[in-house]
C-alpha cells in the first residue's frame, strides 16, 4: 500500500473521530436543557431532604383541580339557600362566577330596602299625631318656653248692636244670649259666653233690665248710678266694662218700673285701675260660683255686652241646667300667677 494511501485512511478516521466526539457533546448539551425545561420530570428536595417529583400538569388536570385550590367559595352563609348546591358540582367550574354575581346582587337589595323604609315610614306619623291633641287640652306652662297669650284671643262677631234677651244660669255658670222676635220675646240663641257668678247663692234669681246711661225715667229711684262705665272701683276692687243690671218689674197693667241694684256684669278683678293690675288667681276661677253676687267675665265677654247690648234688653238670672259640654268648650287654660293683663283684652 503507498503511503498516499495510508495518509488517507488515518485522516478520515480523525475526522470520524471528532464526528463522534461533537454529536456525544451536543446529545449530552440537550439531555442537560431537557432537564431544565417543562419536558420531563425535575427532582427537588423537600424540607426533610427526601426527594419528591412534581410533576407540571396538563391543562385538563389544571381544571378539574381549580376548586380544590378555592375552599372559601364553599363556606357560604346558610341563609342563603341557591348557594348550597354549590359544593356538589365539582366536575363543572363555572362556581367561582355564580358565587360573585350572587353576593353583590343579595346584600345590596336587602339594605338599601331596609333602612329607607324604616325610617321615614314611622317617624313622620308618630310626631304630628301625639303633639297637637295634647297642646290645646293643656294650659300653658311658663317653664316650657315663652307663654303666649294668642291661645286665648278670638275674633269678635259681626253680631248688630240691639236688643237681645240674656239668661244667667247660676248652675251651668254659662251666659247664654238669645235674639229676640217682633214681639221683644226670646227668640234664637246667638252666642254663649262662660261665667262666675254668686258663690252660696249671693246672685238673686230675678228679671233684670239694661239701661244706658242717659236713660232718665221718673220710676229709677237713682238716677245718679251709671249704667255703663269702663273702669271703675266696686267693693275693694277694680273692674272692666261694667254694666249695670236694674230691678225690673211690671204692674197689673203691664207698666215696666225699674229701680238700681247693686248688680253687674263686669270684668275679673284687678288691684288697680289699671290694665296691667290684673289678679291672675281670680281670673282662673272663671267657671265657678265665686264672686259675691254680680256676673263676672273676662274682659272679651265683658266688653262685647257693654259695647253691643241695647237698651232695655231683658236679663234674667235662673238656676237653669249644668252644660257641662259647652262650659268645657268655653272654658280657658288656666293663666300664670306673674301674667297681669286680662289675655282675651284687645282694646
Amino acid at each position: 500500500m503507498s503511503d498516499n494511501m495510508k495518509m488517507n485512511r488515518s485522516g478520515r478516521g480523525r475526522i470520524a473521530a471528532a464526528a463522534v466526539f461533537v454529536l456525544t457533546a451536543v446529545l449530552l448539551l440537550s439531555a442537560f436543557a431537557g432537564c431544565s425545561t417543562d419536558r420531563g420530570p425535575a427532582v427537588t428536595a423537600t424540607p426533610d431532604n427526601s426527594p419528591v417529583m412534581f410533576i407540571t400538569p396538563k391543562p385538563t388536570e389544571q381544571e378539574t383541580a381549580a376548586p380544590e385550590t378555592e375552599p372559601p367559595a364553599t363556606e357560604l352563609p346558610s341563609a342563603e339557600p341557591a348557594e348550597t348546591d354549590v359544593p356538589e358540582s365539582t366536575e363543572e367550574p363555572p362556581e367561582p362566577t355564580e358565587q360573585p354575581t350572587k353576593k353583590p346582587t343579595d346584600k345590596p337589595t336587602e339594605r338599601p330596602t331596609e333602612k329607607p323604609t324604616d325610617k321615614p315610614t314611622e317617624t313622620p306619623t308618630e310626631a304630628p299625631t301625639e303633639r297637637p291633641t295634647e297642646e290645646p287640652t293643656n294650659p300653658p306652662d311658663t317653664n316650657d318656653g315663652e307663654w303666649d297669650p294668642s291661645v286665648y284671643l278670638v275674633e269678635e262677631d259681626d253680631l248688630p248692636y240691639a236688643r237681645y234677651y240674656i239668661e244667667v244660669s247660676v248652675n251651668a255658670q254659662l251666659v247664654y244670649i238669645y235674639s229676640v222676635d217682633e214681639n221683644g220675646e226670646k227668640d234664637k240663641l246667638v252666642k254663649t259666653m262662660i261665667c262666675s257668678t254668686g258663690r252660696e247663692g249671693k246672685t238673686p234669681l230675678r228679671t233684670w233690665i239694661i239701661l244706658d246711661n242717659d236713660t232718665q225715667d221718673n220710676e229709677i229711684t237713682d238716677s245718679g248710678f251709671l249704667s255703663r262705665y269702663d273702669f271703675e272701683w266696686v267693693k275693694g276692687c277694680a273692674v272692666q266694662y261694667i254694666t249695670r243690671l236694674w230691678k225690673a218689674e211690671w204692674d197689673d197693667n203691664g207698666k215696666l218700673k225699674v229701680s238700681t241694684s247693686s248688680y253687674l256684669f263686669h270684668s275679673t278683678p284687678f288691684d288697680s285701675k289699671d290694665k296691667n293690675t290684673l289678679r291672675a288667681a281670680d281670673w282662673n276661677k272663671l267657671g265657678t260660683a265665686v264672686s259675691d253676687g254680680c256676673v263676672r267675665l273676662c274682659v272679651r265677654d265683658a266688653h262685647w255686652i257693654y259695647s253691643r247690648v241695647a237698651p232695655y234688653s231683658i236679663v234674667r238670672t235662673i238656676e237653669g241646667e249644668p252644660d257641662p259640654e259647652t262650659w268645657a268648650k268655653l272654658k280657658l287654660p288656666d293663666i300664670p300667677e306673674d301674667v297681669k293683663r286680662d289675655p282675651t283684652d284687645i282694646y
